[in-house]
């Protein structure tokens, strides 16, 4: 057990630090409907996206609370009757005080029966976690139907803009300088990514960091593999082919391991911690999808740049990680679909196929007839489903249910 000082200490500097902390860029996700909830409100995301910064703007609503951040060393070995010795401080220290900030909560076993305890005892609660899988078993078999969740994710683009001051009226008429702007922007942004502390400073140790966090403190670590030669090399080859098919046996090849189900594993943990994000081809089958290829993408195009081997003719890849990250953060059920043509997303919305999208760099002359029937093969059986192209820069009217726009103005005019 954690001494009853040492707590103490811990619970006066976390709340002074967090108390003078800055409250950061506005995100998309507005703090106010969620401040009312009766419910248990979680937010789950990648290390170092802007959860404790929500967290900040969450807390601006309330006159008092109480904060823990459970990401700490002093915290090392933190077990259930811990966090019953620290409601006794709390008590103590801020009688009365019933709303309360858990950030990564994860890092304590057992927290979720007392957070269910203090739930019941009417404390209105918000928790932040970095493992997606983690968070939702506990959940699930101790709080369900007792909270709501949030996923955060790096900066969008819209947030990246807000971030330097640039503003886009969605229904707005704009100059040609305009438009010359928000792309040079966003082309700023495909190389500068979405993680608010690296564009504070822009410091590759930074993401370095932040990579090497996720898998050793994350997921090494915590699933006690051994193997971690083949495991980092697993990361980064998904990196550097990110947005690409592959089997699980060529993966298993790549890194010289024996077992795919092994691999299936560590890709699992990987998912968990929201580093990487797999695709599943679209089917009516469920045996015929978990027999396909999948597609994987990264959590951010910076992180990607720092990590992995760049090549000349990348940049296609990183515009359409940057829509899966949109289209993520959209909350869709996404897949992707190949027939006679590949169409990267299908979008499914109330049980239906709402959109199909494909991502091109520039479209050509060369590539205009393969970029098109791979968007009308997967829109043609979805009567309904509106088609996108989405490019660079290019932009065209409307013609037979397709829309060719650039990415940044479809994520700035969602």
């Amino acid at each position: 057990m954690i001494p009853h000082h040492t707590l103490k200490e811990v619970i006066a500097d976390q709340l002074k630090r967090f108390t003078n902390q800055d409250p950061g860029i506005p995100r998309r996700i507005d703090p106010e409907q969620y401040r009312n909830k009766d419910r248990i409100v979680v937010i789950s995301g990648v290390r170092r996206s802007g959860k404790s910064t929500f967290l900040k703007q969450l807390s601006l609503g309330f006159p008092s609370f109480l904060y823990l951040n459970a990401d700490d060393d002093r915290l090392i070995g933190a077990a259930p009757e811990d966090l019953a010795s620290l409601l006794f401080i709390w008590e103590e220290l801020y009688p009365g005080v019933r709303t309360v900030f858990f950030d990564e909560i994860q890092n304590i076993p057992g927290w979720e029966r007392v957070i269910r305890r203090m739930h019941d005892d009417g404390y209105r609660i918000f928790l932040t976690g970095s493992n997606a899988q983690m968070l939702s078993s506990e959940l699930g078999t101790h709080l369900t139907g007792r909270y709501v969740r949030i996923e955060l994710f790096p900066f969008g683009f819209d947030e990246y803009c807000t971030f330097h001051q640039f503003s886009w009226n969605p229904s707005g008429i704009h100059t040609t300088s305009e438009s010359a702007a928000a792309l040079r922007l966003f082309s700023q942004y495909i190389d500068d990514g979405g993680f608010p502390e690296y564009l504070k400073d822009p410091d590759p140790e930074i993401l370095q960091r932040t990579f090497d966090d996720i898998l050793f403190r994350d997921v090494i670590a915590r699933y006690g593999i051994r193997e971690v030669k083949s495991f980092r090399l697993l990361c980064r080859y998904l990196y550097s082919n990110m947005t690409r098919e592959a089997s699980l046996t060529s993966l298993a090849s790549v890194v010289q391991m024996k077992s795919p189900v092994s691999l299936k594993n560590w890709i699992g943990y990987l998912e968990d911690t929201y580093l990487i994000g797999t695709l599943s081809p679209f089917e009516y089958s469920m045996k015929k999808q978990l027999s396909r290829n999948q597609k994987y993408y990264g959590i951010d195009t910076a992180l990607r740049n720092a990590v992995s081997f760049r090549f000349s003719d990348d940049h296609g890849l990183l515009l359409e990680n940057i829509v899966w990250l949109e289209l993520r953060r959209r909350g869709y059920e996404l897949y992707w679909l190949k027939g006679e043509n590949e169409c990267d997303f299908i979008v499914i919305e109330q049980g239906k196929v709402s959109m199909a999208m494909k991502v091109c760099w520039n479209l050509s002359d060369e590539n205009r007839e393969r970029e098109f029937s791979g968007l009308m093969e997967a829109c043609t059986p979805f009567h309904g489903s509106t088609g996108y192209l989405l490019t660079l820069h290019q932009e065209e009217s409307p013609a037979g249910g397709i829309r060719v726009m650039p990415v940044w103005k479809w994520i700035l005019e969602r």
